[in-house]
């Protein structure tokens, strides 16, 4: 008898029924977590960044200040313009634990670890109808048996500003 199956999905059909009826739904997940994403258009861009802490340690507050950047590039590679659960590997040490898609945005769940100080938060991008323009929030805390009462707000602001410049 031929099988029913893809070839892909071969070894599946080895599974008993209730282990796959356990599974499917789970593989079904990820495949579609997977598929998530939004994009913004091609060509020159200016990015700001914010970040803000807040931090105490056994009560008592740790200054960690403000930080606050811009940059100006040309994204002309898909994985450039690229929104995806990827993303939140632009922190060291954090990983994407859900996704849920809008039609013009995307939500990410994240749970990291900064050399120890163990975090989760959101990540939540959404792009203008016309895809020239998007914001990202980030939102940060510790876990409620940290050592350090960690918490903190990351907003990126980017703007397409036109064409890439040749260098020259």
């Amino acid at each position: 008898m031929a099988s029913l199956w893809p070839p892909c999905c071969r070894l599946l059909e080895r599974l008993p029924m209730r282990l796959l009826m356990i599974l499917l739904p789970a593989l079904l997940t990820a495949a579609a977590a997977e598929a998530q994403s939004i994009s913004v258009n091609k060509g020159q861009w200016h990015v700001t960044q914010d970040v803000y802490y807040e931090a105490s340690a056994d009560g008592e507050p740790l200054d960690f200040p403000a930080e606050h950047s811009a940059v100006d590039e040309c994204w002309m590679l898909d994985e450039e313009v690229m929104i995806d659960a990827s993303m939140v590997e632009m922190f060291e040490g954090c990983s994407a634990t859900d996704v849920n898609s809008r039609e013009f945005g995307l939500d990410i769940g994240m749970i990291c670890d900064f050399d120890g100080l163990e975090v989760d938060g959101a990540a939540q991008f959404s792009v203008s109808h016309g895809k020239d323009s998007f914001v990202a929030q980030i939102y940060l805390q510790s876990i409620a048996r940290a050592p350090v009462d960690f918490q903190s707000h990351i907003v990126m602001i980017g703007h397409r500003t036109g064409t890439c410049q040749a260098p020259g």
